[in-house]
């Protein structure tokens, strides 16, 4: 499973910042012009939104926010992020690794808040916590294999939800033609990739073959389209489709110790839909579970593939879009939509930010985002 090595010593070396991309496989290298197209995209989606919003029909819906509701995303997101430190510490102590809750929801604060601006920040939440687990004295190896195990469980579970979510919007609302006929491919593909991740998950030798496959593909798309300074090497995403390889094997070796972690991250994402149903409570609007995951589902894909941090702009305007396609007034969604975001990603690095500094001052380490530059030559 990758950890045997790691067992034979009771501490691990804390990681250097330059280490951080190397060990995991992955790049925490800055980019300027990410951060210029992600400013692009957040003028572009939120320029959409109130460009074809009333003016006094949004100032008429944003007086009217409930601030006393406004406590509900609020605590909803809370206890969202309370889930995923729960779900890491299980898979934590599944690995022999536990540090404490205490400790593993500021690390998940912070790392999911980095990982938010990651191209603005030019280090990548997942290293960022890869950082810390090395400082609390978890093996690198075994710190790699948390973060995916725990990466994989909630990409899984979130396929669940995109599944339900274009099934909702095909069967139970009415749409054109073309929708219909996007909605429907769109679930086709949903399907597909979960029996893909099921039977990736379970045999051996074809996870091996087709995350090979997987990688030398991403490897000349890479150098084709990217320029010569940002395309990965092919040993890096090697070692990456070894490290998925590694954690799919211990997720299959524990599977027992899997079930809380698993349980933790549906009912995460069960509480983020709350998030979202509850800013439009806030709003004096009540919202079918249906419609919440509809929205949610398109919000979240289409932000996951955008390069803007956060999918700031696009999460927006597509949920939008859908909410208003669906029959709901738009200055109203317009606000509900701003809620959630300062709900689930203001108030999150609010707090990020207080941990952040505290966290490093007990590390005794320079500050990371310094270590881009590094990690370059690596």
């Amino acid at each position: 499973m990758g950890l045997s090595e790691d067992r034979r010593s009771s501490q691990a070396r804390p990681l250097d910042p330059s280490e951080l991309g190397p060990a995991a496989g992955i790049s925490t290298r800055p980019s300027r012009h990410l951060a210029v197209l992600a400013l692009v995209f957040a003028a572009i989606g939120f320029g959409l939104m109130f460009a074809y919003s009333d003016g006094q029909k949004l100032l008429r819906a944003a007086s009217g926010i409930s601030w006393a509701r406004l406590a509900a995303p609020i605590g909803a997101t809370l206890l969202s992020y309370l889930l995923m430190a729960l779900s890491y510490e299980g898979i934590a102590a599944a690995a022999g690794s536990r540090i404490g809750l205490a400790k593993m929801l500021r690390i998940t604060f912070v790392s999911n808040t980095v990982n938010y601006l990651v191209a603005t920040g030019g280090l990548s939440g997942f290293a960022l916590r890869m950082y810390f687990f090395s400082q609390s004295g978890i093996p690198v190896g075994r710190a790699v294999t948390i973060s995916l195990v725990q990466g994989l469980l909630t990409n899984l579970v979130l396929l669940g939800f995109l599944v339900m979510g274009f099934y909702f919007l095909v069967v139970n609302h009415t749409l054109s033609t073309a929708a219909l006929v996007s909605a429907s491919i769109l679930l086709a593909v949903f399907v597909g990739a979960t029996l893909l991740c099921v039977l990736l998950i379970i045999h051996r030798r074809i996870r091996r073959r087709v995350l090979f496959w997987m990688a030398e593909i991403g490897h000349r798309i890479a150098r084709r389209f990217l320029p010569r300074n940002r395309a990965p090497r092919r040993v890096r995403l090697w070692r990456l489709q070894h490290n998925i390889n590694q954690g799919l094997e211990f997720m299959l070796s524990s599977y027992r110790l899997m079930v809380l972690p698993t349980l933790y991250i549906t009912l995460d994402w069960v509480v983020t839909l709350a998030v979202l149903w509850g800013s439009f409570w806030c709003v004096g609007q009540r919202i079918s579970v249906p419609l919440v995951v509809v929205g949610f589902a398109v919000g979240i894909l289409l932000s996951m593939v955008s390069l803007a941090p956060g999918g700031i702009g696009v999460m927006e305007g597509s949920m939008t879009t859908v909410f208003v396609a669906l029959g709901k007034p738009l200055e109203t969604t317009v606000i509900a939509v701003l809620i959630f975001r300062f709900a689930y990603y203001a108030v999150p690095f609010l707090l990020s930010i207080a941990f952040f500094r505290g966290m490093m001052r007990a590390a005794g380490a320079p500050p990371l985002l310094a270590g881009g530059a590094r990690a370059q030559s690596a």
